[in-house]
């Protein structure tokens, strides 16, 4: 395998071997790059050599350098992004928004108040405390995380994606029952790609298909934070407030800005989206 980031968002990719100088999307920024022709020597120390095939040529916004490190932990295969839109990406920047959002919906919705004591108390008590031990453990990781530049554990990251496949499976199935009861003729199909969504979602994790390494290393900036909350909020106060929409689908417009957010304040501003590279090498 060939490890290396993208030189646009610092993404650790990795690559098959017969990859090299070929090209491919970022599956973070979602920018062209090119795999890297540059081998480790096998004998220590590490020596970079180049390989006998040329360098591609590539365009003024494409990367025409990108230098191989040794193999990280967590790395996102490159070519293996055929489900893209299917396989969701987390950062401490949409998760943030994630876990505020609940929060911002708890606080100021009764009727998620009323949902959330209903389900909790169908449970035994011990499965109770269980559940809202780790949804709860993982609520205030994701609001810790984007305030400190300490690296996440692999238990961290597990309790989070738990946290946010949890709340946007069961959003998801939430609002899509709710719509299906509301909405006439051919628009049942907006509840029903919610249910499958995530049927997906809840599938995918069950069989492993995205893990821990689906929640990046990579620091949220101030910048990405403060604008991030601006939006939210006032996407939040349009459809809590203006057009009173259920609780679930206020929550489900939220988390698709929230998961695409990201991706696309970095094409916008990339100079933005500043990553803590050097702590990582």
């Amino acid at each position: 395998m060939i490890h290396f980031k993208c030189v646009y968002c610092g993404q650790r990719i990795a690559a098959l071997e017969d990859g090299r100088g070929k090209k491919g999307t970022c599956p973070k920024c979602g920018h062209t790059i090119y795999v890297p022709q540059l081998k480790f020597d096998s004998n220590p120390p590490l020596k970079l050599q180049p390989a006998a095939a040329p360098v591609p040529q590539t365009s003024d916004n494409e990367p025409s350098v990108i230098q191989e490190f040794p193999p990280p932990e967590d790395t996102t295969e490159i070519f293996a992004e055929n489900l893209g839109f299917l396989v969701p990406n987390y950062d401490e920047l949409s998760l943030f928004l994630m876990a505020g959002v609940f929060v911002l919906l708890y606080f100021t919705n009764i009727k998620l108040q009323d949902d959330i004591n209903a389900f909790l108390t169908r449970l035994d008590i011990w499965r109770r405390y269980i559940y809202l031990a780790i949804f709860m453990l993982g609520l205030f990781l994701c609001l810790y995380h984007v305030f400190t530049k300490r690296r996440k554990t692999e238990v961290e990251k597990g309790i989070m994606l738990l946290f946010a496949v949890s709340i946007n499976a069961a959003t998801g199935f939430i609002a899509g029952i709710y719509m299906f009861r509301e909405c006439p003729g051919w628009l049942f199909i907006f509840p029903a790609w919610n249910i499958i969504n995530s049927v997906l979602l809840i599938a995918m994790q069950y069989i492993n298909l995205f893990d821990e390494d689906k929640i990046s290393d990579r620091d949220a900036t101030k910048f990405q934070i403060i604008l991030g909350m601006i939006a939210i909020l006032i996407i939040y106060f349009i459809c809590n407030n203006v057009f009173s929409l259920h609780w679930a689908i206020t929550y489900s417009i939220c988390i698709i800005y929230t998961t695409s957010f990201d991706r696309g304040l970095q094409s916008v501003f990339p100079l933005f989206a500043g990553r803590d590279d050097e702590a990582e090498s």
